[in-house]
């Protein structure tokens, strides 16, 4: 960002020392200045992106992180819970060694991964 920031003042000053430049100027000067701002939006456009870049790598590890570091439930941990949490919660119809049968909203059950909840009641 600062290169770019660089180019961008240097494009200014470049474009504001050329007497009547704006209509008639001199037309090799009017392309460097042209030129020198063309470089320094590019180096805007460049250096934003790879901002966008390494934010997303950082988001995306400390989502695993988060992932390793979360806690993991038994199913013995779960007996007796009337609710667990996924990415919403679920009202248990039955603790399994495995799963968590949970209310779908009809007529049957749906199955949870014991590694998928979050957090019971």
């Amino acid at each position: 960002m600062r290169v770019a920031d660089r180019r961008e003042e240097d494009a200014r000053a470049l474009g504001g020392g050329i007497p009547g430049f704006g209509g008639s100027g001199n037309q090799r000067a009017a392309q460097q200045v042209r030129s020198a701002l063309d470089s320094s939006y590019r180096a805007w456009k460049e250096a934003t992106e790879r901002i966008e870049k390494w934010a997303y790598r950082v988001k995306r590890l400390e989502a695993r992180v988060a992932e390793a570091e979360r806690v993991r439930f038994t199913a013995a941990d779960l007996k007796g819970a009337r609710f667990v949490k996924t990415f919403v919660w679920h009202r248990v119809v039955r603790v399994n060694a495995k799963s968590v049968s949970v209310e779908s909203g009809y007529s049957w059950t749906d199955r949870l991964a014991i590694e998928r909840i979050t957090d019971f009641k």
